[in-house]
């Protein structure tokens, strides 16, 4: 191959790497902004036992959304040709990212509600 040819394909490899660890960074300073600004609000509210009943849907959620989401990106930056051979289920590309943040997010969901 030529040496033009290397180069281009080094540099279309690098930028989903470069997308994919972007997201997975600004996923988690939007989560830590999200709960800074939830815990500011209500942590000067007159009730602190609501604070503490509603906390898995107040911080729990959304940070299992976004590690879920960063999960995946570091894994999709990792190895962007992903895919899955499971149970018959054959998914290859985007799906096999779809369904790797399925399963993260219903596995930290299921973790949430049983210590909480």
């Amino acid at each position: 191959m030529s040496g033009g040819l290397q180069e281009r394909m080094a540099k279309s490899l690098r930028t989903p790497k470069v997308v994919y660890t972007c997201v997975a960074v600004a996923s988690l300073l939007a989560s830590i902004a999200l709960g800074w600004k939830s815990l500011c609000v209500l942590g000067g509210s007159q009730s602190p036992q609501a604070l503490i009943d509603h906390a898995p849907a107040l911080f729990g959620m959304p940070f299992s959304i976004t590690t879920a989401l960063t999960l995946v990106c570091c894994a999709r930056a990792l190895d962007p040709q992903a895919h899955i051979d499971f149970l018959g289920l054959r998914v290859r590309g985007a799906a096999a990212t779809i369904v790797c943040w399925i399963v993260v997010f219903a596995v930290l969901t299921i973790a949430i509600r049983a210590l909480w």
